[in-house]
């Protein structure tokens, strides 16, 4: 087992629970990522943040940087991102019996700040350690919890590594996520006709009622073993008295099987006509996929890697497949064989996520051997070898 250094697991803990107080929700990760910046180049190295701010409506770039070890060129890239889901109110974590919680209500953030604290400590513990490492490529994302969004724009040799690694599932560390969804987004506007609710209302065509009688023919939750369906807003009328003439709604389906995903969003779609064409409302849609699916063979070099790492910390190493996307989806899709590592966060997305002090300890742990335990890499991608 790789024993982290007693300073460097406080040192993590404590970089975890200053990220985690600040507030960075998808499009607003400027404070967090001035905070990773500000450690990178305190170690002497290049931290480049690309134009991906203008590319998603943010105020924030993706970070890269290279660290120099043995190898021309990186031999595994390791992913995390700034980003969260948008908090309630301010974030405050608090340690209380070797868990990590927000005082106040909100998320904590460890989705996925827990990675990013992890990735920082541990190239700080690399360089100022004096121990031979190969060179390795680190990348923190941005608007990730908003389709993955940040990560589509990487500039197209980014990975430049031959294999990747990102750090954004929940779950005990020991899991190793092998497969993923495929997501698409529908996004649905009726339109209908506002009336005085009490006067004339049937002058009036209620985008809502339109709305709600499309939802009430779908088939949402869990569809089967490898799709879901869900939708997430709803969003429509101004007034209790007016006849409401728009309404908004937005949607998703999932599946690890890509024509189980084209038959649910065919058929929440037909729902969605549906309904317009009861109520006799106009309907506009928009059907984005967030993210494609990707299955890596288990016999694979960044598979094996995976392993190696975390059965080196004294744990089996668990292959699982997953329902959500993640940086992981859009590097696989670039031809970079791409494993996501459990982090041991838990009830994430929720006022009651958690994340166990020992859990953190053995993501820096994993962090280190995943790096350590890459081959030092000669240069260039290696295509798609590994995804299946």
């Amino acid at each position: 087992m790789t024993d982290a250094p007693s300073n460097e697991a406080g040192g993590l803990v404590a970089l975890f629970m200053e990220l985690a107080s600040i507030s960075s929700p998808s499009r607003r990760e400027r404070a967090a990522a001035d905070l990773v910046t500000a450690r990178l180049r305190g170690l002497g190295l290049e931290v480049v943040e690309d134009d991906a701010a203008q590319r998603v409506g943010g105020d924030t770039g993706k970070l890269r940087c290279v660290v120099r070890g043995r190898g021309a060129s990186p031999s595994v890239c390791l992913a995390a991102h700034l980003d969260t889901v948008e908090p309630s109110g301010p974030i405050r974590p608090a340690l209380n019996d070797g868990v990590i919680r927000s005082s106040s209500g909100t998320i904590l953030g460890a989705d996925n700040k827990a990675a990013v604290a992890a990735l920082v400590t541990v190239t700080e513990g690399l360089v100022v350690g004096g121990d031979a490492f190969p060179t390795f490529e680190l990348i923190f994302s941005v608007a990730e919890e908003v389709g993955v969004l940040g990560s589509r724009f990487l500039a197209p040799d980014l990975p430049a590594a031959p294999i990747a690694a990102v750090f954004d599932s929940s779950g005990p560390v020991g899991g190793i996520v092998v497969r993923a969804p495929s997501q698409q987004t529908i996004r649905a506007t009726f339109r209908g006709q506002a009336a005085h609710a009490g006067l004339e209302p049937e002058n009036g065509r209620s985008a809502i009622q339109a709305a709600a009688h499309a939802i009430s023919l779908m088939e949402l939750g869990r569809l089967g073993p490898e799709t879901t369906a869900n939708v997430g807003m709803i969003e429509g009328g101004v007034a209790q008295n007016i006849v409401p003439e728009s309404c908004r709604v937005v949607a998703e389906c999932r599946s690890l099987d890509d024509e189980m995903l084209a038959a649910t969003s065919s058929r929440m779609i037909d729902a969605l006509q549906l309904g317009a064409a009861r109520v006799g409302t106009d309907l506009d849609l928009d059907v984005v996929t967030e993210y494609r699916a990707f299955r890596l063979d288990e016999s694979s070099a960044v598979v094996g890697l995976a392993r190696r790492a975390i059965e080196a910390l004294g744990l089996p190493a668990r292959t699982h497949a997953s329902g959500g996307g993640s940086d992981a989806n859009v590097f696989n899709g670039r031809g970079t064989p791409t494993v996501n590592f459990d982090c041991g966060m838990s009830r994430v997305h929720t006022a009651e996520e958690s994340m166990d002090v020992a859990q953190l300890v053995l993501l820096g742990e994993l962090v280190r051997n995943v790096i350590v335990m890459a081959e030092p890499a000669g240069g260039g991608r290696s295509g798609s070898e590994g995804v299946v």
